[in-house]
C-alpha cells in the first residue's frame, strides 16, 4: 500500500512539475512571438499579408538572428517534447534475447533483447499527441531547410497562444481550484476557436492552399533561375498534407474539449481527458489494488 502511494505521488508530481514547464515555456515564447512578428508584412492584410509568405521568395525572405533563434528554441522544445512523450507512455527494459528452456517453454527460443510495455503516466490522447509531434517536427525541418520560416512562424505563435490557457487549466484542475479551472477552460475554448479554428485554417492554411504559387512568379523563377515548376509542386505538397493534418487534429481535439464542457455543465466535473481517456479518478483507481482503493473509500 505504501508503494503503491509513493507511487502515485512520484507520478503526481512529474505531472505537476511537466504543466509548469509548459505553461513557462509557452508563455515566454508568446510573448517574444507577439513582439518581434508585431508589425511583420505577412501578418498585416493591409500590408499584403500572406501574400508575404511567398511573394518573392527565396531572395528576399532573409532569416533574420531573431527568426533563427525563434527557430532554435523551437526546434529544441518539439524535440525535447516528442522525446518526452515517448519516456512517459512507455517503459524498456533490456531482456536476455536467448530464453532457455524451464517452465514457460521446453525448447531454446530467441527473443527480442528489448521488452516495451505501455506506462501508467501515458496520455489519454497518445496517439493524436504522438502524430502531432511527428508532425511538427518534420515541418519544423522542412520549412527551416526549404527557407519557409514565415509561414513556421506563424504555426509556431498560433499553437503558442492556444498552449497558455491549456496549461493553466490543467494546472488549477490539477490543484482542485474549481472557479480557476472553469474560467481557464473558457479561455481555453474561445482561444482554441479564434487561433486553431478561425486563424490556423482561413488565414494561414487558405495561404498554403491559395498563394502558394507566388513562387513562381519571381523574376528569377521567370527567367528559369529560381523555383521551378516541380520544386514548387513538391513544396505545396509538404506543407499542405502536413499542416492539413494538424488542423484535423485540431478538430479532434476541440471535439475533446466539448466532452469535457458536457462533464462540466451536465455533471460539474472537471475531468482532464486529455490525460486520462476515463478521468483522473477512474485511472487512480486503476493504479490501486481493490483493498487500496477501498481503503480510501472508507476514510
Amino acid at each position: 500500500m505504501v508503494h503503491r502511494g509513493k507511487k502515485t505521488n512520484e507520478v503526481r508530481i512529474q505531472k505537476f512539475g511537466e504543466y509548469v514547464y509548459r505553461l513557462h515555456f509557452h508563455s515566454m515564447i508568446s510573448l517574444y512571438g507577439v513582439w518581434y512578428f508585431w508589425g511583420k508584412e505577412w501578418w498585416d492584410p493591409s500590408k499584403g499579408g500572406t501574400t508575404h509568405l511567398f511573394a518573392g521568395f527565396p531572395y528576399s525572405h532573409q532569416v533574420e538572428p531573431g527568426m533563427a533563434w525563434y527557430y532554435l528554441v523551437q526546434a529544441a522544445y518539439n524535440l525535447d517534447a516528442l522525446i518526452t512523450i515517448m519516456e512517459i507512455s512507455f517503459v524498456f527494459q533490456l531482456r536476455s534475447p536467448i530464453v532457455l528452456p524451464g517452465k514457460e517453454s521446453a525448447s531454446l527460443k530467441l527473443q527480442s533483447p528489448l521488452s516495451v510495455d505501455w506506462s501508467p503516466t501515458c496520455r489519454g490522447d497518445f496517439q493524436e499527441m504522438f502524430v502531432h509531434h511527428i508532425i511538427t517536427n518534420i515541418l519544423i525541418i522542412a520549412s527551416s531547410y526549404l527557407h519557409f520560416t514565415r509561414i513556421g512562424s506563424m504555426v509556431f505563435l498560433v499553437h503558442d497562444l492556444s498552449d497558455v490557457p491549456i496549461d493553466i487549466s490543467k494546472l488549477a484542475n490539477f490543484v482542485k481550484w474549481k472557479k480557476t479551472t472553469i474560467v481557464s477552460f473558457i479561455t481555453l475554448l474561445i482561444t482554441w476557436i479564434v487561433t486553431r479554428l478561425v486563424i490556423f485554417p482561413f488565414y494561414i492554411y487558405r495561404s498554403v492552399l491559395f498563394e502558394t504559387h507566388l513562387v513562381l512568379l519571381t523574376k528569377e523563377s521567370l527567367a528559369g533561375t529560381g523555383v521551378t515548376v516541380l520544386q514548387y509542386y513538391c513544396y505545396k505538397f509538404i506543407f499542405v498534407v502536413l499542416i492539413g493534418a494538424l488542423l484535423v487534429l485540431h478538430v479532434v481535439w476541440f471535439f475533446l474539449l466539448v466532452r469535457i464542457l458536457l462533464l462540466l455543465a451536465l455533471k460539474g466535473e472537471t475531468q482532464d481527458l486529455s490525460e486520462h481517456k476515463n478521468g483522473e479518478k477512474d485511472h487512480l483507481e486503476g493504479m490501486s489494488t481493490p483493498s487500496e482503493s477501498n481503503g480510501k473509500k472508507e476514510q
